[in-house]
C-alpha cells in the first residue's frame, strides 16, 4: 500500500491502513508520554468498526492513553502519526478502543524525548546583559539532539525577556550537587493560562562536567518516573478492569 500525504488521508482511509495491519498481523506502533517521558511500545489490532479500532497495548500504554485522554498510532504505510482517543480501557486484558482518528497538524508534546520534571523544588539564577539577576522555579529540563540543553522555567509575566535573547542559567539539582550552568538563549515564551506568568524555554550548551551531571540527573528521573508509571499500572488493575 502506497503511502500518501497527510492531506489525502482521510478517517476512512487510515482504518483501511490499520484492517491491512490487522490481516496481515502487522503491529502498530503507540506513542504517549508520562510525566514527560516517552512511553512507546507495539500494539496488535484486534479489530476494525467504522467508528472505532480495537487494539492490544502494553499495559503501560494502557495508564498513559487513560492519563493523557489520547495515543498516537504509528504505520510505515501512513506519512505521518495518527492521534486517536480512547471510547474504553480494559485494564486486565490490555484492550484500548479508540476513536476519531486522524493525522493532527501539529503534536504539542514531544514524543521522542524525555522532559522531566524535578522530584524536589529547584531554583534557577538567570542572568542576562542590562537587567538584575533573577530566581526562578524550573519546570522541566531535557537533553535534545547533539547534547543540546533545554531548561523551561517559570518567569513573570512582565518578565524582560524576548525571544534570542542570550542568557546564562545556574542551579543545583539536588542539595548535594554542585552549582551547574547553562549558556544559552530564549528558545521561547508561552503565556501560562489562568496566571500572571509564562513558561520560557532556554536552549544552550554546558560545559563536560555540567552535561554528564544532566545526563545522569534526567537518567534518575526517568527510572523513577518508569517506577511510578508500574505503580499505577498496578493500582488501576487491582481496581476496576474496565474503565472509560
Amino acid at each position: 500500500m502506497a503511502k500518501q500525504t497527510a492531506d489525502e488521508i482521510s478517517t476512512e482511509m487510515i482504518l483501511s491502513h490499520l484492517r491491512a495491519h490487522l490481516n496481515e498481523q502487522r503491529p502498530v506502533m503507540l506513542y504517549n508520554t508520562y510525566q514527560g517521558v516517552p512511553i512507546t511500545f507495539e500494539a496488535e489490532v484486534a479489530m476494525i468498526h467504522p467508528a472505532y479500532v480495537g487494539l492490544i497495548v502494553h499495559p503501560y500504554q494502557a495508564v498513559c492513553i487513560k492519563e493523557e485522554r489520547r495515543t498516537y498510532i504509528e504505520s510505515k504505510t501512513l506519512p505521518s502519526l495518527v492521534r486517536a482517543y480512547p471510547v474504553s480501557i480494559d485494564y486486565t486484558n490490555q484492550v484500548v478502543m479508540l476513536k476519531r482518528l486522524k493525522i493532527p497538524k501539529s503534536i504539542t508534546p514531544d514524543l521522542f524525548n524525555s522532559w522531566v520534571g524535578p522530584d524536589k523544588s529547584v531554583r534557577v539564577e538567570i542572568s542576562a546583559d542590562n537587567m538584575e539577576d533573577l530566581t526562578i522555579k524550573m519546570i522541566e529540563i531535557a537533553v535534545l539532539e547533539e547534547n543540546q540543553i533545554h531548561v523551561a522555567v517559570s518567569v513573570p509575566e512582565d518578565a524582560p525577556f524576548n525571544r534570542l535573547d542570550e542568557v546564562h542559567l545556574a542551579f543545583k539539582l539536588d542539595s548535594k550537587s554542585e552549582l551547574t550552568q547553562v549558556q544559552g538563549v530564549v528558545h521561547s515564551l508561552t503565556k501560562v493560562r489562568g496566571q500572571d506568568r509564562k513558561r520560557m524555554e532556554v536552549a544552550g550548551k554546558a560545559t563536560m562536567g555540567d552535561e554528564i551531571t544532566i545526563l545522569a540527573y534526567v537518567a534518575k528521573r526517568e527510572d523513577q518516573i518508569l517506577a511510578e508509571l508500574d505503580k499505577a499500572y498496578q493500582k488501576l488493575r487491582r481496581g476496576k478492569g474496565r474503565k472509560k
